[in-house]
């Protein structure tokens, strides 16, 4: 079992700290005491957007979520980085194809 805590907003969301478990392919999300939530994992799609900052699509509502360890997060989640802007996510790309042409 992996838990987070951070920062989740989303369009009708005022910014909430929350904890997030991961464990037995469930996505659950609380924040104090209260369950927001719980998801099959495999219906979570993380896309990491900038070094701190990931964005969820949760049951089709879509969500900012800012974890206090981004790192851990990303590889626990899954998310995906997309480098097809020309100047790519926060500098992978160009590290990238300076390892594949070096």
């Amino acid at each position: 079992m992996a838990q987070f805590t951070g920062r989740l907003q989303g369009p009708e969301l005022q910014p909430s700290t929350v904890l997030i478990d991961i464990a037995d392919g469930r996505f659950r999300v609380s924040a104090g005491r209260v369950q927001i939530g719980s998801w099959p994992l495999a219906k979570i799609h993380a896309e990491r957007t900038s070094i701190y900052r990931f964005e969820l699509d949760i049951a089709g509502d879509r969500f900012d979520f800012f974890p206090d360890d981004p790192s851990t997060f990303s590889s626990e989640i899954g998310a995906i980085v997309d480098l097809t802007e020309t100047k790519g996510r926060f500098g992978l790309r160009q590290r990238i194809e300076r390892v594949s042409n070096g």
